[in-house]
Order: structure tokens, then sequence, then C-alpha cells
């Protein structure tokens, strides 16, 4: 059974790894992205985060990645749920949904609390969920 998934990111690495850890905070399995350096694998092997407690120390350090925990839910059911504005077309929006990279999903769904907050104290119009997808509103 899976507990938490963790994914890391670097300007130094194309693709983004994914650490997924069992209830237990023991680490089960890693995704590697399609191409990835030698180095890189060196470097993964010597920091291993073993446990979460290791992760989690990874993510409070200043280095030159980031490592960010993945929502236990990445459905596009919670994406319109959460994004509290049903207007346009719903089938498009879960199209432009399922093409997404997990990392974008993540992105898309961690932003909305914020964009939600800023078009409250702007007055402006909240986006159409297609318009938020497609324009990635989630990378300001």
């Amino acid at each position: 059974m899976i507990g938490k998934q963790y994914i890391f990111r670097s300007r130094l690495v194309s693709g983004e790894i994914i650490f997924k850890y069992d209830l237990n905070g023991f680490l089960r399995e890693i995704v590697f992205p399609k191409k990835l350096s030698l180095s890189h694998y060196m470097w993964i092997g010597k920091y291993l985060p073993y446990n979460e407690s290791v992760i989690n120390k990874m993510k409070s350090s200043k280095a030159a990645f980031s490592i960010e925990e993945v929502p236990a839910d990445l459905s596009f059911n919670r994406f319109w749920t959460d994004y509290k504005y049903k207007v346009g077309k719903k089938r498009m929006a879960e199209n432009i949904w399922n093409r997404m990279s997990l990392s974008d999903r993540v992105k898309a769904l961690s932003y909305i609390p914020k964009y939600l907050d800023h078009v409250k104290r702007t007055g402006h119009d909240q986006a159409y969920p297609t318009t938020y997808l497609n324009q990635r509103y989630f990378d300001s």
C-alpha cells in the first residue's frame, strides 16, 4: 500500500524523479525520467532518501533542487471541485487535465487556493477552468 509521494525537481535534471513511500514512511519505489545521466544516478545512490524523515530534511535544505509532496488525489474530479467555478466545457477541461503531466497536475491543484485568493483580493473575474489549465495560470 502506498503512503506518500514526493516529486524531486532540479534544473540539472530534465524531468522529475518521483519517490513513493509506504504507510510506515519507507521508500518503496522510485520513478526516474526517461533520460538520466550516470552522475545523477550516482548522486541519488549517495543521498537516497530511504525514508520520509530524510526527504523532509532534504525539503528544508537550501539546495539547487526542490521537493514537493504529491497530493493523494490528483483526479480531474478533485480539480473540478477545488476550482469552484463550474462554467464552460467540462469535457474539454477534463481532456486538458488528462494530457497534463503529474508535475503539472500537482502545480495546478496546489495553486488553486492562491489563485482564488488573488481573484477575491483584486476583484477580477475568475477564469474558466479550461482557460486556467490552457493558459497555465499555475505557472505564475
